[in-house]
């Protein structure tokens, strides 16, 4: 991922833009750092950072949907995508640190305030855990 297209999503979710110069470093907790996209066409339309510390936990950050992609499943479908990949490397733990105004998106998606941590979400996931449905 080049710095050029993080800083044009970055702009587009209105954030500024801070420091990205672990972009090309391996992460930041010990582990080893990815990007993922989803594009639409031939067009990138969502983006996110894995920070990646097996077995324990997966570390999501800059995690970007265009806007005008946003509102249609884009970002729920990626992080069903990466809680997928976490469960195929045995990784039974998702974390994130949301901003304010994004923090019910990641609860409307069964992430929980960590208790050892302050200001962070996290999912435990497993590969046979099934959602209870409302009916």
């Amino acid at each position: 991922m080049s710095e050029k297209v993080l800083l044009a999503f970055r702009k587009n979710a209105g954030w500024d833009n801070r420091d990205t110069s672990a972009l090309g470093a391996s992460g930041q907790w010990g582990g080893q750092a990815r990007w993922v996209t989803v594009e639409s066409g031939k067009k990138r339309v969502a983006i996110a950072r894995l920070e990646l510390a097996p077995p324990q936990f997966c570390f999501v950050s800059d995690l970007i949907v265009l806007r005008e992609h946003r509102g249609r499943g884009v970002g729920e479908w990626l992080m069903q995508q990466i809680e997928r990949h976490c469960i195929d490397l045995g990784i039974p733990r998702v974390l994130l640190q949301p901003m304010a105004d994004n923090r019910a998106f990641y609860e409307k998606l069964d992430f929980v305030a960590d208790p050892l941590v302050a200001g962070f979400l996290k999912k435990d996931i497993r590969p046979l855990q099934r959602r209870l449905l409302p009916f």
